[in-house]
């Protein structure tokens, strides 16, 4: 039975509030009723401002659109702002080097799979694989991929040692012949927190609780670029990253905190919050919690304070391959479980990537936003698999 503490910090503590309130909001006799998709939460709207009219009493108000790349710059540092917020004060990191341990290496078909180990500047280790396609030298550095892997048995199912039909896409890359790193993320594979289950990350938050578990994932794959970066058979101009569910979502995370990568692939990661009835599902307070806990009141208030769509945005104008099953309901809410409901979801998450879309029109480059949709459910198919890596050879190769 794993360990189920509460959380009593600092300040927080000494008023009596926990970081996760797990108790009910509501007194006995306090009417509610369950709300359906669409939420009551609108979308954040990208391509909208509102600033003041008066210089220095801040009188009236203006209602802008983003129609520019002076005003979508202005907008986009509003959003990294916003996304702050949610993500939390992150720790000092170490900014050492990357010293790395190669702990196995065992040939594979069309590569070597190292499994490999390095601090993650913040008090404990990142573990995972490094693959090399064979013939590999410094002389001709080829392009490296982070690849991020889904809510399963971690890193390991991504190159291929717990295989599951279309989450292997770590190991079909060096078979490609990219050098490839996919790492665990915290609370998962060989990083789950001792007396927990998979993906708890309560611990997380008792050694972290201005932080998030979203930031560390970001911060984690930064220093496996760094890693990457350090190695002579890796050009590193040419850095990309890949992931389902999970990892798709990590993948535009990652992509929109880090200039580095140059393209992103992201397959059924996407799910806006707002329009949504269910908006904690990245903020809830139990299990794998990851915004910092602020996110919950703002979302009891009635806003988002910054969206997944909006995030997305912040990739532009790097290229971003964006895969979503029109029949997906790992994210989708409840209510979406017949055809009609799907229906009027989808419409909610068209209006957000139309938004991202937009945003890549403004900055002249539309061809470097790949939306590709479907009937299908929470997958990574092989069709759409052999696009998104043919979009990678594209920009990368």
């Amino acid at each position: 039975m794993f360990s189920r503490r509460s959380f009593v910090k600092g300040g927080i503590a000494a008023a009596g509030i926990s970081v996760f309130g797990k108790t009910s909001v509501l007194g006995a006799d306090c009417p509610a009723d369950g709300i359906e998709a669409p939420g009551p939460i609108p979308l954040n709207n990208i391509l909208t401002d509102y600033i003041q009219e008066g210089e220095k009493y801040g009188h009236g108000l203006v209602k802008a659109s983003i129609c520019d790349k002076k005003s979508w710059e202005s907008k986009r540092i509003s959003i990294l702002k916003r996304a702050r917020l949610m993500l939390g004060e992150a720790p000092l990191v170490n900014p050492d080097p990357v010293l790395s341990e190669t702990l196995a290496e065992i040939p594979r078909d069309g590569y070597k799979e190292l499994k490999v180990q390095f601090p993650s500047g913040t008090g404990d280790t990142i573990k995972g694989y490094l693959l090399v396609p064979n013939n590999t030298s410094a002389s001709s550095p080829r392009p490296g991929i982070i690849a991020l892997h889904s809510t399963g048995p971690g890193a390991s199912q991504t190159v291929g040692l717990t295989p599951k039909e279309g989450r292997c896409y770590g190991m079909e890359l060096a078979q490609r012949g990219y050098v490839v790193l996919a790492i665990d993320v915290i609370s998962a594979g060989e990083r789950i927190y001792p007396g927990f289950d998979s993906y708890y990350t309560e611990k997380f938050y008792d050694i972290y609780p201005q932080w998030s578990a979203m930031d560390k994932m970001i911060y984690d794959h930064k220093k496996g670029l760094d890693f990457l970066c350090s190695l002579d058979i890796v050009n590193p101009d040419r850095l990309g990253c890949i992931g389902h569910s999970l990892g798709g979502y990590n993948a535009y995370f990652l992509q929109a905190f880090d200039l580095r990568i140059k393209a992103a692939v992201s397959s059924c990661g996407f799910s806006p919050m707002g329009g949504s009835n269910n908006p904690y599902q990245f903020a809830r307070n139990d299990w794998f919690v990851h915004f910092n806990p602020i996110c919950r009141d703002y979302i009891r208030s009635g806003m988002i304070p910054c969206d997944m769509h909006e995030i997305m945005a912040l990739c532009a104008p790097r290229p971003l391959f964006n895969y979503s099953a029109n029949n997906d309901e790992i994210y989708y809410p409840s209510s979406t479980r017949n055809k009609d409901g799907f229906g009027k979801w989808n419409q909610t998450v068209d209006k957000a990537l139309n938004q991202v879309s937009k945003v890549y029109e403004i900055l002249g480059v539309p061809d470097r936003f790949l939306c590709k949709q479907d009937e299908g459910g929470h997958d990574f198919p092989l069709d759409v698999r052999k696009k998104s890596y043919h979009w990678l050879d594209k920009w990368l190769a």
